[in-house]
């Protein structure tokens, strides 16, 4: 957990080791180094492009370890290094291996399959699904600084298996390299800090209901990304909110950071409450008097895409443990079963969560502002109402087909995450 914007793996490629960002949001793998010792070239090149950034170079192949398994000649890409992406440091896309440029630019032979693929067709009994359980905290005392798993659960979140499985929206075969881990969201699917449904309305022509909402899951995305309407419902309402252009992170609402947001978002006929610490986020600005302000982590859109409303990423997913189910999006695979997601809510004292805004944006104190707001939010599906202060903004940066750190500002202070002990 790299200042809760990226998250990192460590890897073994060839005789080297690297820290490797997890990204559901994208296929292939790629590190930054001047050589792989051990590598093989393959006589072609590849590239990625993200919403801010991308990489290019050659493909090669090494020995890769990842996560306890074995992968011999896995195909990577080998970038130059430099100031963006520092030596040492790449990406390992987790998503279908449809969207990898690598698995393309090897003319789609398994050689060129992306990490996962290769691991479930050359370990058949492994279970084809990965989990991810992103932490809240950089503190390397914390219990979770978070995890990822291929094919096994984290140790007290077997309830995972348990929830409702949400089948995974697949594209035509001509758009198949926008293929990401997405799904529908429930009519009123979001529940804004008012406590009512935000007014939507998908932009995906495919979908019959049109106030269900397509969004797909992005480990590698700090900021989730949203429609600009959504953005407004979420922030604009609150004293103090304000609609600007902050360098390095584009358009965005601003707010003041002792103001409490309450989100809910509703998938699958399940209600995941957003901790209020995620609802926005201090990366160290301030407004024109001096006052610190708070960025909406909700953010409008960077580039709106015809066959998504959303991407969910980081600020969402620190609120659940997040299974994901291949089925056949495995390379060759035989297998009939749909892919799916599951979804386990890590944030569900909604008393606690208010309890920890308060001691990090208030200092304890939940009537240290002179003029605070108070509202009524409904905890929605437990039936729970929630006494807490009123706020709003949004903002924009992020990496759609997803990009590295680059850009992104270091955040606040760190607390202690919900998920221990496990729900």
């Amino acid at each position: 957990n790299s200042g809760i914007v990226s998250y990192y793996t460590n890897i073994t490629l060839g005789d080297s080791l690297f820290s490797v960002m997890i990204d559901t949001g994208s296929s292939d793998l790629w590190v930054a180094a001047r050589t792989v010792s051990g590598a093989n070239n393959t006589g072609v090149s590849s590239d990625v492009t993200y919403d801010i950034g991308g990489v290019q170079g050659p493909v090669q192949t090494a020995h890769l370890e990842f996560a306890g398994y074995i992968v011999p000649d896995q195909a990577f890409i080998l970038v130059t290094p430099s100031d963006v992406n520092p030596a040492g440091q790449g990406l390992i896309g987790l998503g279908p291996n449809v969207g990898s440029q690598v698995h393309l630019a090897m003319k789609q032979r398994p050689a060129g399959d992306a990490v996962l693929d290769r691991i479930f067709r050359q370990t058949p009994s492994t279970p084809n699904f990965i989990t991810t359980l992103l932490s809240r905290s950089d503190d390397p005392d914390e219990k979770f600084p978070g995890d990822i798993t291929v094919g096994e659960i984290v140790p007290g979140y077997e309830n995972i298996t348990n929830q409702v499985k949400v089948n995974v929206t697949t594209l035509p075969t001509s758009l198949a390299g926008d293929q990401h881990w997405q799904v529908l969201l429930d009519p009123n699917g979001i529940i804004g800090p008012n406590g009512q449904p935000v007014n939507v309305s998908t932009q995906v022509a495919t979908t019959s209901n049109k106030k269900q909402l397509t969004t797909f899951f992005d480990t590698g995305f700090t900021y989730p990304q949203v429609p600009k309407s959504v953005a407004d419902a979420l922030y604009s309402g609150f004293e103090g909110a304000v609609y600007q252009n902050i360098s390095g992170l584009g358009p965005i609402w601003t707010l003041p950071c002792d103001i409490e947001v309450n989100i809910t978002f509703n998938i699958g006929g399940q209600s995941y409450p957003i901790h209020p610490l995620d609802a926005t986020l201090d990366v160290g600005i301030t407004d024109d008097n001096g006052k610190n302000s708070c960025i909406g982590a909700f953010q409008p859109s960077i580039a709106p895409d015809p066959d998504y409303d959303m991407i969910l990423g980081m600020a969402f997913l620190r609120n659940v443990y997040l299974l994901v189910n291949f089925g056949d999006f495995v390379d060759g695979s035989t297998s009939r079963a749909d892919p799916y997601v599951q979804l386990l809510s890590t944030t569900n004292d909604t008393a606690a969560a208010h309890s920890d805004f308060v001691n990090v944006r208030l200092n304890g104190s939940w009537f240290s502002r002179h003029k605070t707001a108070v509202i009524i939010a409904g905890a929605v599906g437990g039936g729970l109402l929630l006494l807490g202060i009123a706020a709003g903004i949004v903002s924009s940066v992020h990496k759609r087909n997803r990009a590295s750190g680059s850009g992104f500002i270091s955040a606040g202070p760190s607390y202690r995450p919900l998920h221990d002990p496990a729900p």
